[in-house]
């Protein structure tokens, strides 16, 4: 019997994951669109003066950027609860810690990186100066 190693294990489930994700994109679609509805809408509730909208733009992003994140954790699971997958994963010789890092890469790479990556743009709606957005860019990474 073939052994996998655990490495190759990890990036069985991540791949799994992202193909699945594929097939789903509204899944992947739904948290950068709450995300720009939120940012969007945010300056037709406080006013749109540029200086009050650079101020709090940090906050007014990383807020709106957390609750679009907090869309898709819902479904980490659920899925493979549903369908009994989660059981079987379970089974793997490998600690349960294992396939959830695998499930929380796959996690950031569809949700995370988006929100990272349109940040500067979002930034830039709210009047942010040139300089905050990397700050904004690098904090958001985590």
């Amino acid at each position: 019997m073939n052994q996998l190693s655990s490495r190759q294990i990890w990036v069985t489930l991540l791949k799994r994951d992202l193909r699945i994700a594929a097939r789903r994109r509204s899944d992947a679609l739904n948290p950068l669109l709450f995300l720009l509805m939120v940012v969007t809408l945010f300056p037709l509730g406080i006013g749109p003066g540029p200086d009050i909208l650079a101020r709090i733009a940090p906050g007014i992003i990383w807020v709106a950027a957390l609750l679009a994140s907090l869309l898709g954790l819902e479904r980490l699971f659920r899925d493979d609860f549903q369908d009994g997958t989660l059981e079987q994963l379970c089974l793997l010789p490998q600690p349960l810690a294992f396939t959830v890092t695998a499930k929380m890469a796959v996690h950031w790479l569809l949700s995370g990186l988006p929100l990272v990556i349109l940040s500067p743009v979002l930034a830039l709606l709210l009047s942010l100066p040139l300089q905050g957005w990397w700050a904004l860019a690098l904090t958001l990474l985590l």
